[in-house]
């Protein structure tokens, strides 16, 4: 839900700010107590607000680095509770396995590792702290693999035969295509990396046409394949329909990654106004 109160907005924004010069300043715990701060300010039920998810998964990550374990599973707990209608990734449910594996509880750990790890096929785990791995047989062991090159070819045939109907602005029979191709993928489809550029085709398809509730849902699934989160026009596309969905925070959000990922050239052939909207809501 989008908090509306702009003194409040605005008071939330200013906490931030002065987070964030402690951060750099390498002062995590007083980064923690001031985020808390911001968090005092939502109004009842702050959970509901999209800033909470925010807050409270700043505030987790702050304790682990901390190793205050115990403030790290009660703000773990409250991160489950957060924006609940935001697409899940598996990045709360991770986070709270940590919680639980750093406090000892090792089953708990283990069952939100384990559906982290189905939502994001294996994604969160990129990079992090090994130990995190060994929880239960099997996690170590997920890798990327390669397509059947008979299943590439034909993807590849599609996708082609998709991308010059987009040209000729067919975008239904562009739609039709790269779903076909789509549908060749071996399940689950998301651990492919071709996934994230279907997905993300067919939602250019559907921004094209104006259809932006469908556009946006074909974004959220681009974002489940491997290392979509990094991709910014993915981010990019995905922050404008919901701009358009009036969507503003969740809009925001994608926009601010795309800029983060691709800085100002990713919005150079864009439409002015996604810019701007940016521009006002966030010192760049």
């Amino acid at each position: 839900m989008e908090l509306h109160d702009q003194k409040i907005v605005a008071a939330i924004e200013a906490i931030w700010e002065e987070a964030e010069v402690l951060f750099e300043n390498n002062d995590p715990a007083r980064y923690a107590l001031k985020l808390e701060e911001a968090w005092d300010l939502l109004p009842a039920p702050k959970e509901v607000y999209d800033e909470s998810y925010h807050i409270a998964l700043a505030i987790a990550e702050t304790y682990l680095i901390l190793k205050d374990y115990p403030a790290l599973l009660r703000w773990a707990n409250i991160l489950q509770q957060c924006d609940t209608g935001r697409a899940d990734d598996g990045e709360r449910e991770f986070v709270l396995g940590k919680a639980f594996f750093e406090n000892g509880n090792m089953k708990e750990a283990e069952t939100y590792f384990t559906t982290a790890m189905h939502k994001s096929a294996g994604r969160v785990f990129e990079g992090v702290d090994e130990k995190y791995l060994h929880v239960f047989p099997g996690l170590a062991s997920v890798v990327e693999e390669e397509l059947p090159p008979h299943i590439y070819e034909r993807v590849e045939a599609l996708s082609e035969a998709g991308n010059e109907l987009a040209d000729a602005d067919d975008f239904d029979g562009a739609i039709a295509r790269f779903t076909e191709a789509l549908q060749l993928l071996p399940e689950p489809a998301r651990n492919w990396e071709a996934s994230t550029w279907l997905f993300a085709s067919i939602g250019d398809m559907y921004y094209f046409k104006s259809d932006y509730q469908a556009a946006a849902n074909n974004f959220f699934e681009a974002l489940n394949g491997p290392d979509a989160q990094a991709n910014g026009f993915v981010n990019l596309r995905l922050g404008e329909s919901l701009y358009e969905l009036n969507q503003h925070d969740q809009a925001l959000e994608y926009l601010l990654r795309a800029y983060m990922l691709e800085g100002t050239e990713i919005f150079a052939e864009e439409d002015p106004r996604y810019f701007v909207f940016l521009k006002t809501r966030v010192k760049l």
